[in-house]
């Protein structure tokens, strides 16, 4: 192959399958048929812009000094470095993102500092980072810092005059490369573009990652249903600061900027970043634990490289939002064997010091983490500077979950009452009411029909094809917690039958105190095993129905015992529960002693309220699903409506 189609055939793959730039196929091909390299003339460029007049005097007289150089970012390190040692010729250059395999070691650093300056050459430092990458003695010898800015409008025009030969005229709008990595602006500059198409090019990269993330069809938080309380407050909070702080009425180290959003899946966690980052008008960089570990071979460097390179993209696009999914990913140290403990603590601890970073002395970077288990965290990761707080996304009420019915169905069914609907199935979710909006109308559409109220109720609650023997045993079960709820003073807001995966019915309740003694623990509790006892005291013998009653009756006694003082022991354990229990064998028998003693319990409530528990299983089976006021008159009433 000659010269001149090998360097054609470099140029024609040196864009990745996933659109970003290789720079080092760019520069090997231009090398090849003589042409100036992107990447380094664009590296150069930028480093030229950064220099000071001071700086260049002494590069021009052969000085001996040490320099630090600040990237905009991991993927500018490499090109910087040797744009500094085209600059600088006789040079000791020190280069680290985070996570570097090649990086020296701090002894072995400080060493071929002293050295090369003994000698009279200069030491030069290029991190992103580099007061937590760069080593110590460079920065404490360092006789000038530069902070490389991405390329403004004279760079790029210089850049383009020594590629293209020619002059680009017209305006170029500020900060037209601001939110690019250095890949991408070099992506811009590909063979044959023009000056027109080179600015349409950067313009269309920074709307394709402002758009990341976040759907078309994304809410804003004005038009999102279904969040109430101390999450949406927050997120309004935050909009109201980010709007103070753009008119510099705020400084950001006042905004609480980092939270984590605890929930069952389905509940919005995602969404709501997503609305967030649209109301706000900011990109949205979306990463999850599990994608850093699986990022090409999963070892450790590739992790941390995996993560680094998130925090990096956070904070090219300033202001951004974060948004890192299965924060439970990263493992509670306490909980790590000994073996597990030496992979796993250099990543813990490198995620803590990127959350530092990015929360503590950086503007303009909000950092949303998400998890279905809260209890899984590491106690590191929740402290200012890091994540301030953990604020849970419970299922929405009836009446919330009736307002997302009502936003995915817009002009649909405008005079149904979707409140109605939405108390067929207790504890869903606003996933699972947007799974309905688009079940039912597909429903419709594939009888070639407008949507109707019927279409709606045979998504959310189909038909039961369960046996009358097993609606019966599901009718009773319900029954048994209405009615110990009630009992012990508790509002009931809904019993349903409608099945809704593994569950063949649900019963919602609300405690009336958020601070509860222990003896309010033990009616929680018997209001868990009621359903059980029930079965048990009407049938002659109990179902394996009971099963999430029971896992849910024996934590919150464990949790009771081990964490919260109410047990035989003061003592505080941070453990999960599960391996407490797994592992604890005087605590697993006292779990054991209160299951049995509140069980007792709840089979002499059944047995002195065995007509109310009858009321509500033949109404409930009548009906399929009650409100906590419909059980209540059916108990006052047993034979009326």
């Amino acid at each position: 192959m000659s010269r001149k189609k090998l360097a054609a055939a470099l140029r024609s793959t040196s864009i990745d399958d996933d659109g970003s730039y290789d720079a080092q196929s760019d520069r090997f091909g231009n090398l090849l048929d003589g042409r100036p390299s992107t990447a380094d003339e664009l590296a150069k460029a930028c480093l030229d812009a950064a220099l000071t007049q001071r700086l260049r005097k002494r590069i021009r007289r052969g000085d001996t000094f040490t320099l630090i150089i600040k990237a905009p970012g991991a993927d500018w390190i490499a090109p910087l470095a040797e744009a500094a040692r085209r600059l600088v010729t006789d040079a000791e250059i020190f280069t680290d993102g985070g996570g570097s395999k090649t990086a020296k070691r701090p002894h072995t650093a400080g060493a071929d500092i002293a050295e090369a300056l003994s000698e009279g050459r200069c030491a030069i430092g290029v991190s992103q980072e580099p007061e937590r990458f760069l080593p110590a003695t460079l920065l404490t010898v360092a006789d000038a810092h530069l902070t490389v800015a991405p390329p403004d409008g004279a760079v790029l025009r210089r850049v383009f005059h020594i590629l293209r030969g020619r002059r680009l005229r017209g305006p170029i709008p500020p900060g037209a490369a601001d939110g690019l990595s250095f890949s991408e602006i070099v992506a811009a500059f590909r063979p044959d573009v023009g000056a027109v198409q080179l600015l349409e090019n950067l313009a269309s990269f920074a709307a394709a990652k402002a758009r990341a993330g976040a759907a078309e069809d994304t809410p804003s938080l004005e038009e999102l249903p279904g969040y109430d309380g101390p999450a949406r407050e927050w997120a309004l909070s935050l909009v109201a600061d980010v709007a103070a702080w753009r008119a510099k009425k705020l400084p950001w180290r006042a905004i609480a900027a980092s939270i984590v959003l605890s929930g069952p899946p389905g509940t919005g966690k995602t969404l709501l970043a997503r609305a967030i980052a649209r109301t706000l008008d900011v990109p949205i960089v979306s990463t999850s634990c599990g994608a850093w570990f699986t990022t090409r071979d999963g070892n450790l460097g590739d992790v941390i490289q995996a993560a680094q390179a998130d925090f990096d993209a956070a904070r090219a696009q300033r202001p951004t939002l974060l948004f890192i999914d299965e924060l439970d990913g990263i493992p509670d140290r306490r909980n790590l064997s000994s073996r597990g403990r030496d992979w796993w603590q250099p990543i813990v601890n490198f995620v803590l010091t990127l959350l530092d970073g990015a929360t503590t002395p950086r503007e303009g970077i909000i950092v949303i983490g998400a998890t279905n288990h809260p209890e899984s965290l590491d106690r590191a990761l929740i402290r200012p500077g890091r994540f301030d707080r953990i604020i849970p996304l419970a299922a929405p009420d009836a009446a919330a979950l009736g307002r997302v019915l009502r936003y995915h169905l817009d002009a649909q069914l405008a005079d149904a009452d979707l409140e109605a609907v939405a108390r067929l199935a207790p504890g869903s979710t606003p996933a699972d009411a947007a799974g309905w909006a688009k079940a039912a109308t597909s429903r419709a559409r594939a009888a070639g029909r407008a949507l109707e109220i019927d279409d709606l109720v045979a998504v959310v609650a189909p038909e039961d094809d369960r046996s009358p023997e097993d609606l019966r045993i599901a009718a009773i079960h319900e029954a048994g917690h209405v009615v110990a709820h009630l009992a012990a003073g508790r509002e009931v807001t809904q019993v349903s039958l409608i099945t809704r995966g593994e569950s063949g019915g649900r019963t919602v309740a609300h405690a009336p105190t958020i601070a509860p003694r222990r003896r309010d623990i033990d009616d929680i509790a018997l209001a868990m095993l009621a359903g059980r006892a029930a079965e048990q005291e009407l049938f002659g013998e109990a179902s394996a129905g009971a099963v999430g009653d029971l896992a849910q009756a024996t934590r919150l006694l464990a949790e009771a015992r081990a964490r919260q003082g109410l047990g035989d022991s003061l003592l505080h354990r941070g453990e999960p529960i599960e391996t407490l229990l797994a592992s604890d064998r005087a605590l697993r028998a006292a779990v054991e002693r209160d299951l049995v003693r509140i069980y007792d319990r709840a089979l002499d409530l059944i047995r002195e309220r065995r007509d109310a528990v009858l009321v509500i299983a033949d109404r409930l089976q009548e009906r399929r699903c009650l409100t906590g006021a419909e059980a209540e008159t059916a108990l006052l009433r047993p034979n009326g409506p």
